[in-house]
């Protein structure tokens, strides 16, 4: 259920960034009556259907919020100063913890400019009293790029954290299993590498990917991707262990 009104917030929201004159709009032949409930949001990128029944979001300059659906308050929460957004990077991915009333900890991913240039991020924080702190780094020096940075997460049942990674515009990575790019990877929620991976000490569970930027897991378990194509062919994947999803030999 709260699946389904997400899809219907998100959907209002966006229309609300993009449509801001428009009041009606037509889905085939279903009308549907649409306001804004807030403005002035830069280039959101992820929004999560919060436990608190708030809807929480990134923006690509570095800030995460909390938004009140019923009234259209919008709480900033922080804003990550190394935060480095260039062309399609910055602030990205965002998922909260399964049991976060217990452990309120929100991961986020984002672009910072590192000793090889720009890099990525994994960074565990702590909600507490209407503010986010406490980072703690679960993984940094992956390589980004102006695009190609994938950055989606998700945590399934078993308490295991995915995180796709892109190219980061260049190929040759995604088929080498010693890269963490072009990949889904997998990991504790802790950040260390869970014994079950398909490569030893290693957080990769998928490879072969050009630019992973959809991830989400069915109420059967299974888990889908959504990967962007380099101007057509893009896809959608059954993500399983151990598997080669072929790019840049095959695409599409």
């Amino acid at each position: 259920m709260k699946s389904a009104k997400l899809i219907w917030i998100s959907l209002l929201l966006l229309i609300g960034f993009v449509e801001k004159s428009q009041s009606q709009i037509f889905i085939g032949t279903t009308e549907i009556d649409t306001s804004s409930i807030v403005t002035g949001i830069d280039t959101p990128w992820e929004i999560l259907w919060g436990p608190d029944d708030h809807i929480w979001l990134t923006e690509r300059s570095g800030t995460i919020s909390r938004l009140n659906p019923e009234s259209g308050e919008l709480t900033e929460l922080i804003t990550i100063g190394d935060v480095n957004e260039q062309n399609e990077g910055g602030l990205l991915g965002m998922v909260l913890h399964p049991d976060f009333d217990n452990y309120p900890y929100v991961f986020v991913v984002y672009n910072y400019i590192g000793s090889s240039g720009i890099e990525e991020r994994l960074v565990r924080y702590t909600y507490s009293n209407g503010e986010l702190g406490s980072p703690v780094t679960l993984l940094e020096g992956i390589d980004g790029a102006g695009n190609h940075n994938g950055s989606r997460l998700v945590i399934d049942a078993d308490q295991k954290l995915y995180m796709t990674t892109g190219d980061a515009a260049n190929t040759s990575q995604s088929q080498d299993i010693t890269s963490l790019n072009g990949k889904v990877l997998r990991m504790n929620l802790d950040g260390s590498v869970p014994e079950d991976n398909p490569f030893t000490g290693s957080y990769v569970w998928t490879w072969g990917h050009r630019n992973a930027q959809g991830l989400v897991i069915s109420p059967m378990g299974l888990m889908y991707s959504s990967e962007h194509g380099p101007s057509n062919d893009d896809e959608v994947n059954i993500i399983e262990k151990g598997r080669n999803y072929g790019w840049p030999n095959v695409e599409g």
